[in-house]
């Protein structure tokens, strides 16, 4: 069995070419500040398995592009989880094809409207490969069922007076020989056939949620150091996206909170410390 078959690639394959959504930077997990928000997104979820012979009709008829309500029946389906889990139908339990996920979700005005403010998805962790849409349009796709990914989807909530988006993700559990774990079907069958000693649970495992950052924002953070003696020397490099020459500030604090230093530098900044200044009094040999 082909857990991407050649139909899938023929309607999506130019779709996916014309998105340049998904993030490939530092990801650092989003945490609210005065500059930016969080919205949780775990809860239920709209459901649907593609039970049909070739597993291929939720793209055949477009799921994605309406509520998955009008496709046909659908469970609520709590996230994150095992959807194998969820129930006691033995069919979805070993389901093994394509999942469809749906979650409306009500914006912020602020973050539909202010051009300034950057709207990201973020999916903890889909198994094992994840397609993901919003407002039916493609922004995102991954593979490997244990990482989180993320997509900048500013441009599809700023387009208009919008109050709400339709985030629509389909989830291929099927295990191959490029896969972790590897194989865990017969070529030619939906049937769970694994060779290793737990089983092949899949869905959307870890939270969802949205979040926002100025469009100028610290997209990674790398500290190095270095100690000789009783003296440290460190750099701390910040990559900050759309404004490479932005001023940031540093703080560096000892507990209980008794500051070191605190400056201004632009993205990068070597510094020296003694140990006292960090342990208090201090001695060496």
């Amino acid at each position: 069995m082909r857990w991407r078959p050649a139909g899938t690639w023929a309607v999506l394959g130019p779709l996916f070419w014309g998105c340049a959504l998904a993030l490939q930077g530092g990801m650092l997990y989003p945490r609210e500040s005065p500059s930016r928000e969080r919205k949780e997104l775990d809860g239920l979820w709209s459901f649907r398995a593609d039970f049909s012979d070739s597993r291929h009709q939720g793209f055949d008829q477009q799921w994605y592009r309406r509520p998955l309500r009008e496709s046909g029946p659908i469970l609520d389906m709590p996230v994150p989880s095992s959807f194998n889990d969820m129930g006691q139908d033995r069919q979805l339990r070993d389901f093994i094809g394509w999942v469809w996920y749906e979650r409306e979700v009500t914006l912020p005005q602020r973050w539909t409207q202010d051009v300034s403010t950057r709207v990201v998805l973020r999916i903890g962790s889909a198994h094992y490969y994840a397609i993901v849409w919003v407002n039916g349009v493609h922004v995102t796709q991954h593979e490997g069922g244990h990482l989180p990914f993320e997509a900048d989807i500013s441009k599809l909530v700023q387009t208009g007076p919008l109050t709400s988006c339709r985030i629509t993700i389909a989830i291929n559990n099927t295990l191959t020989p490029h896969t972790l774990p590897g194989p865990g079907s017969r070529e030619g069958y939906f049937v769970q056939d694994v060779n290793f000693d737990f089983f092949n649970y899949a869905g959307l495992h870890r939270p969802v949620l949205l979040y926002t950052t100025p469009t100028t924002y610290i997209d990674d953070i790398t500290v190095t150091t270095e100690v000789e003696q009783d003296t440290g020397e460190g750099s701390w490099h910040a990559l900050c996206l759309a404004e490479p020459r932005v001023a940031l500030s540093l703080c560096l604090e000892r507990f209980p909170r008794k500051r070191i230093f605190s400056l201004l530098f632009l993205a990068e900044l070597r510094f020296e410390l003694r140990a006292s200044q960090l342990l208090g009094k201090c001695s060496t040999t």
